[in-house]
């Protein structure tokens, strides 16, 4: 009840605080001097009418890959100058990674007089000019009729910014890695037992303990990324931690492409993380206990190794190290499939606006509900 209440308090101050602090208009006046002024003709248009500060969760993260995944469907977003959430693309590290690509920013929809679709989480009849609609809903529900659709997790707006994907690699060729895990393994942040309170899963910690305890002897941890890429020895196992020495983040997917298996340990606080989104388009196939929190889940052995427990998880590691080459390639080719069906750019703001619908409800935080 109390972390509830100060959640709210914080929420509060994070939606009036904008208001009050002139770095943030200037933020907004500087979005408004783009105008439409970079649409080129015969583009189709997104208009982002988003107004409540709970689009902006986790530093814009979820924004920022919507936003990203919209223009590389082709699409040109636009965006209402709401003070709160349009300042924010300056303002905030992972939004601002977008500032670089063409896009509109208008005061209001009334300016607007051309075809265009609409993603609002504001109370209102369809605007003249709006072709579909899609409510962003931010309760924290799964999907229940078909005008509902759960939200994507999307990769690193870095990684999206910055990194083409999917990696170039080729089904067949060996990997380096027969299982890699790399990210941050701090205890007072990856030992949370919330995460296993909450989502019934084991924590990032457990996860490796158990993972290294049933590799044994076979662990690998580099000191230098750079020079563990370039060299030509197998492991079973190779681990990176990042508070240790990571990995360099324009280098992060062609480790994933190095690598047959991804442990794709979970989050601080949920199961997601985006580097199991990531692996993926690397062709990493991964190892996890929450195939079930994407919105098409993944299916063990097909495009996956799941497990649900620790006894579980030391099969799976088990299977991985023993699994025979042609087997770790289908896998993989199943893994690709996947990826290009639902995960690949633009793939997600392609299926919302297709279909012949007049509005359909966008679940913003459907991947934070227990399964």
């Amino acid at each position: 009840m109390i972390k509830r209440a100060g959640k709210s308090i914080e929420e509060f101050f994070r939606r009036i605080r904008p208001h009050f602090t002139p770095s943030h208009r200037r933020a907004q006046g500087k979005m408004l001097e783009r105008g439409l002024s970079e649409h080129r003709d015969g583009e189709p248009i997104v208009v982002c009418d988003l107004a409540n500060a709970a689009i902006d969760a986790v530093g814009g993260r979820y924004y920022a890959g919507m936003v990203r995944d919209i223009i590389d469907a082709g699409f040109f977003p636009v965006f209402v100058a709401h003070l709160t959430t349009v300042s924010s693309f300056v303002t905030k590290g992972k939004k601002s990674l977008l500032l670089e690509n063409r896009f509109g920013v208008i005061r209001s929809l009334k300016e607007l007089q051309k075809p265009y679709f609409l993603v609002t989480d504001r109370e209102a009849s369809v605007p003249e000019f709006a072709m579909k609609v899609v409510n962003m809903v931010y309760d924290h529900r799964l999907r229940e009729t078909s005008e509902d659709m759960e939200m994507p997790f999307f990769v690193h707006p870095f990684v999206g910014s910055r990194i083409k994907l999917p990696h170039p690699y080729r089904v067949e060729d060996p990997r380096m890695a027969r299982i890699f895990f790399g990210g941050n393994t701090t205890e007072s942040r990856y030992s949370k037992d919330s995460i296993g309170k909450t989502y019934r899963i084991l924590t990032r910690r457990e996860v490796l303990s158990v993972a290294i305890e049933t590799a044994g002897n076979g662990i690998h941890r580099p000191t230098n990324a750079i020079e563990w890429l370039a060299s030509k020895e197998s492991y079973p196992f190779v681990m990176f931690e990042t508070q240790k020495g990571g990995i360099p983040r324009e280098r992060w997917i062609d480790a994933l492409a190095n690598s047959d298996f991804f442990l794709a340990c979970p989050g601080v606080d949920m199961p997601l993380c985006h580097n199991l989104i990531e692996a993926m388009a690397a062709g990493a196939i991964p190892i996890l206990q929450y195939a079930a929190y994407l919105p098409t889940p993944l299916e063990n052995r097909v495009n996956a190794l799941t497990f649900d427990s620790a006894d579980s998880l030391r099969e799976a590691v088990k299977t991985a190290l023993e699994m025979s080459p042609d087997e770790v390639v289908q896998l993989r080719m199943n893994v690709s499939a996947y990826y290009q069906k639902f995960l690949a750019p633009g793939c997600f703001a392609r299926r919302l606006f297709d279909g012949a619908y007049t509005r359909k409800n966008l679940l913003f935080n459907a991947y934070r509900v227990p399964r």
